[in-house]
């Protein structure tokens, strides 16, 4: 597939994406079909942050793109970071709500990937991102903050860090994700995973949440605040570069 028909797919995907990102994810999906991977890799890389969001967030485990597994770590990253940017009021103003999707969003796109390495670089590579940290530790505030409670086998959800005995949160430490037949829709099921494959990513988060003195509820409501405002500084400097790049047009 020669350069412009590249950019023809580009431009129709966007096109699409802007007025239904519904249809543009079937479409995407389509044409898939017709590519090889090196094909779809380049389409990805020429289509713009909003537009990979938007088809992204179309997709889930049960229901998983092809875009979502060629992507590399650092756009799955900047899609993690823009996408607080399309929540609804009724997510943004749900406690619950927000945990769910925000685990939802995050169990898929690393589980939805065909190796260990490459979640690990996906897990590192958001967690490096202040953004993208706020977002990770969503799913495990009430976990690990809320109140501690076990299951019918006498699970318990808070466990003593090694290293300062402060009770934090899940013990994946001594309870594997195996060893509990977590389901994979359970968020200490991700949790062990994380601490699995991205100890330092654990820890990060663990840190992230031991600062905060509030209840869950008003933590939460601070993450969101803070990743709407840091998605839209974001915006706002890709735009600038954009109107960099539009005043030099004319050498190229």
């Amino acid at each position: 597939m020669n350069t412009s028909l590249i950019e023809i797919t580009v431009a129709e995907i966007k096109e699409l994406a802007d007025v239904e990102p519904k249809q543009a994810s079937k479409r995407f999906e389509l044409i898939a079909t017709t590519m090889s991977d090196e094909q779809l890799v380049e389409v990805i890389e020429q289509m713009d942050i909003v537009t990979l969001t938007q088809i992204n967030s179309h997709h889930d485990i049960s229901c998983p793109s092809i875009m979502s597994e060629l992507m590399t770590p650092e756009q799955i990253r900047d899609i993690v970071c823009q996408q607080p940017l399309y929540w609804e009021e009724k997510i943004k103003n749900n406690a619950e709500e927000l945990i769910q999707h925000t685990f939802d969003f995050l169990t898929y796109l690393i589980r939805i990937q065909d190796s260990e390495e490459k979640q690990t670089a996906i897990l590192e590579c958001i967690a490096d991102d202040p953004a993208g940290l706020f977002y990770l530790s969503i799913p495990f505030i009430e976990m690990m903050l809320g109140e501690q409670h076990q299951d019918d086998d006498g699970f318990t959800d808070l466990y003593d860090d090694e290293e300062d005995t402060d009770t934090v949160g899940y013990d994946s430490r001594s309870k594997s994700e195996e060893a509990h037949s977590l389901s994979i829709d359970d968020p200490r099921s991700l949790m062990a995973l994380i601490h699995e494959l991205a100890p330092d990513v654990e820890k990060a988060i663990k840190n992230l949440l031991r600062n905060e003195s509030s209840g869950w509820e008003i933590i939460i409501s601070k993450f969101v605040n803070e990743l709407v405002i840091q998605a839209k500084e974001k915006n706002q400097v890709a735009d600038e570069y954009a109107e960099v790049d539009d005043m030099f047009s004319f050498l190229d």
